[in-house]
């Protein structure tokens, strides 16, 4: 008797302690990075097609420098006549009078100048 109650008891703990088995309509979802969600949270939140809506200015470096925050970094370095050459990818190429050079690019993300 003794043994047949001790049994049960170590059987019923054993069973508590397992965890239990998710629903079959259960979803879960890990994600590692950006979180996206399926709706627009505030009005900062951007769309990410096949991902969601998300918050770029927690989660990525700051956005790109527009083609004229560059080109007035640019004349603030000392550069005189500036004028576009182009505004496209990670560096932005301009062209201007200075007593080093003619040729400048900008860093898009950092703002950092180069002469060339």
């Amino acid at each position: 008797m003794k043994r047949l109650l001790l049994a049960s008891v170590l059987a019923a703990s054993a069973a508590l302690a397992l965890p239990s088995v998710a629903d079959a309509g259960t979803r879960i979802g890990i994600f590692f990075g950006t979180p996206h969600y399926d709706y627009r949270v505030g009005p900062d939140y951007r769309y990410r097609d096949g991902y969601g809506w998300y918050r770029p200015s927690h989660y990525f470096y700051r956005d790109r420098l527009s083609c004229r925050e560059a080109k007035r970094l640019v004349r603030r370095s000392g550069f005189r006549d500036v004028s576009t050459i182009e505004c496209n990818g990670r560096t932005y190429t301009f062209e201007g009078e200075n007593r080093r050079g003619r040729e400048v690019t900008v860093n898009s993300r950092t703002g950092a100048l180069s002469r060339g």
